[in-house]
């Protein structure tokens, strides 16, 4: 093994108000890996891509009902960030984020010309004179959020991390108002007897990454990304991933209830029947509550989880800081490599100052 090489800089000067040094400092462990500590500074490594922010105001009461309408007049006057979209067919989406003492909120829209609320249904097929799974596909979303490890905006970058999901789907989990809360992980390798799917990377050799450091402290919620002591980590990611994302404690990539076909024909053969039915998820796997709407050819999603929960789940996000997030849009895909990314995202959340006034 190569031995460690501690690198220490000291960077800029005190101003008046500062109380101690901004401070950089670098540990090179191999040719291949490096990272950065960054105390009190805005430093960033040349070539990391920061992150948009989106920035979560302050709601006073309880006005906003999950359904997919964002129609209260605190989302209308919520800030609205435009987040570029890579890969798929859809082009960028549209957040608005909202918090309280106990809930976090965040809204979604994207442009999507057909509504796709069937998840292959079945259908009749006459030359068989039986009835098969459809082509349809259901639209979906997925957010990834860090989940206390290491962690990347791309589930497809080659690295090896955990994060927590929130999988909305507008046949399997929409009609029940819900998201599934998954607990995902990234690997470089097959792990026997898990759902792990296996994709060509979208980001392979040297890549950076950031971590910011965990404090349990109630005054840090507020804080931007550069008081958060960030941790930057340069490393070779590998060219195939690895990735699994069951629901919170389920071995099941798909936990809606499977239905038979019917037992006769059709008498229309065009007609389709549900092959899956939502049902509604408890403990974990059923914290986060989501409702899509989709009208002029846009789809509007709003999601509501509980700020920090029992966590039983080691992947399972408390939103105690400014957090990390990425975003998957599937238009009417199911495959990861299908959809549509975005990059780094911050969800920030702004001081009580800044709230909105629930009438």
């Amino acid at each position: 093994m190569k031995s460690v090489v501690f690198l220490t800089s000291l960077l800029v000067a005190l101003t008046a108000w500062q109380t101690a040094a901004a401070e950089v400092i670098e540990r090179r462990l191999s040719d291949d890996s490096s990272f950065f500590k960054v105390r009190n500074d805005d430093w960033q490594p040349e070539g990391f891509e920061n992150g948009i922010e989106i920035p979560a105001a302050y709601l006073l009461g309880d006005s906003i009902v999950v359904d997919g309408y964002d129609s209260e007049a605190e989302w209308k006057s919520a800030e609205e960030v435009f987040v570029p979209l890579a890969y798929g067919s859809v082009g960028g989406a549209s957040v608005k984020a909202l918090y309280t003492d106990e809930q976090v909120f965040i809204r979604v829209r994207w442009p999507d010309a057909t509504e796709n609320r069937e998840h292959h249904p079945w259908t009749w097929n006459a030359d068989l004179n039986r009835y098969v799974s459809g082509h349809q596909v259901e639209d979906s979303i997925l957010l990834s959020f860090e989940a206390g490890c290491e962690w990347s905006p791309s589930l497809l970058q080659g690295y090896v991390y955990d994060f927590d999901g929130w999988h909305w789907l507008a046949a399997r989990s929409d009609p029940v108002g819900q998201a599934w809360d998954i607990a995902g992980t990234v690997q470089d390798r097959q792990v026997p007897g898990l759902n792990f799917v296996r994709y060509p990377a979208r980001y392979s050799g040297m890549d950076w990454n950031v971590k910011f450091i965990e404090r349990n402290d109630p005054t840090i919620i507020n804080d931007e990304w550069y008081q958060l002591d960030p941790f930057y980590y340069h490393d070779r990611a590998g060219e195939t991933v690895y990735v699994r994302s069951d629901p919170d404690q389920m071995q099941t990539t798909n936990p809606a209830l499977h239905l038979d076909p019917p037992s006769t024909p059709p008498i229309d053969p065009d007609e389709t029947y549900p092959q899956f039915k939502a049902v509604r998820l408890t403990g974990d796997a059923g914290e986060v509550d989501a409702k899509g709407q989709w009208k002029d050819g846009y789809w509007t999603v709003e999601f509501r989880r509980d700020r920090l929960t029992p966590a039983d789940t080691a992947t399972d996000w408390v939103f105690v800081r400014l957090s990390q997030f990425s975003m998957y849009v599937f238009d009417g895909v199911e495959q990861l490599d299908q959809a549509s990314e975005s990059g780094r995202l911050f969800l920030r959340f702004l001081p009580k100052e800044q709230s909105l006034v629930s009438n």
